[in-house]
């Protein structure tokens, strides 16, 4: 059965062996030297491909950073979703996600790509489209993952709360990433998931 989230195709699942390699370069090359260091040029000699490589599987540079800001976190989360679509909807589900985003904030080194590669991707604007759509995807996979049976009005609440996820797992990560003796991640993720749970008290499972 089509849930939420099942509707948009997933922005990563049909990359070639050749592309995922030419990603993982470049992850090694934005770890090393910044969002500078990704030309296509530099990304193809890293992967072992040759220099076209980066337009022939991604058809633009805007369309491979993309692809590599959705690296950063996607096979955790899917993984998350569809482990918690085993569990009831609601709170259980919630919890579940919760926990998930706990684990992908420790995740310091995939965040700090992410936030070296934002600034890029404000200022220019089809990048700026494909990563909103790459968000928008995010926010469809976390309705999915917590929804269940319901008309439109619960599927709306279910977006609603699925960009406050993406926005706190976010947000905590810039701060852990800022001061990583003195946020306490423990601590705000059990106040996140208390508040989630209050939400979803009482909804059918």
């Amino acid at each position: 059965m089509e849930q939420p989230g099942d509707a948009r195709e997933d922005p990563t699942a049909q990359l070639s062996p050749t592309a995922r390699r030419l990603v993982a370069a470049a992850r090694k090359l934005l770890a090393r030297g910044g969002f500078e260091a990704l030309t296509v040029e530099a990304v193809a000699a890293e992967a072992g491909a040759y220099r076209d490589s980066v337009r022939y599987y991604f058809g633009s540079k805007a369309a491979f950073v993309a692809a590599v800001v959705d690296s950063l976190a996607h096979d955790q989360s899917v993984a998350a979703v569809e482990q918690t679509r085993t569990l009831p909807a609601g709170a259980p589900r919630v919890h579940s996600l919760v926990a998930s985003d706990r684990q992908l904030v420790d995740e310091r080194a995939g965040f700090r790509d992410f936030f070296a590669i934002f600034p890029h991707v404000l200022l220019d604007e089809e990048l700026r489209d494909r990563v909103a759509t790459l968000y928008e995807w995010y926010r469809d996979l976390y309705a999915g993952g917590m929804g269940g049976a319901g008309g439109a009005a619960a599927a709306a609440r279910l977006r609603l709360f699925a960009s406050l996820m993406v926005a706190m797992t976010d947000g905590l990560a810039v701060q852990k990433l800022l001061d990583p003796d003195g946020v306490d991640l423990e601590a705000l993720f059990a106040l996140w998931d208390d508040i989630l749970q209050r939400a979803f008290a009482g909804e059918p499972g």
